[in-house]
């Protein structure tokens, strides 16, 4: 077992840096998946403002393995949805 650190540049609120022993570095991209996935949906409003999102992931020795960059964009036509919501 190895460890990865998943950490998120500038998300508002602060996340902070999550430690995870696991087996091997697929694994460690399947859970960075399933952990991005999950902080999105938690932050939802503040995803959809646009902001770009970024996970770094780092062995023990903090040297980079993958970066995860999302940005969202809502479409023109779902802004008026949020004004009658």
């Amino acid at each position: 077992m190895s460890v990865f650190y998943f950490e998120i540049a500038d998300a508002k609120p602060n996340i902070p840096c999550v430690g995870e022993n696991l087996p091997s570095l697929a694994a460690a991209r399947c859970f960075a998946l399933k952990y991005a996935a999950l902080l999105l949906c938690d932050q939802e409003d503040v995803f959809w403002e646009g902001e770009e999102w970024v996970m770094t992931v780092t062995d023990a020795n903090r040297l980079t393995m993958f970066t995860i960059m999302i940005c969202a964009t809502a479409a023109p036509a779902t802004l008026n949805l949020k004004k009658l919501i």
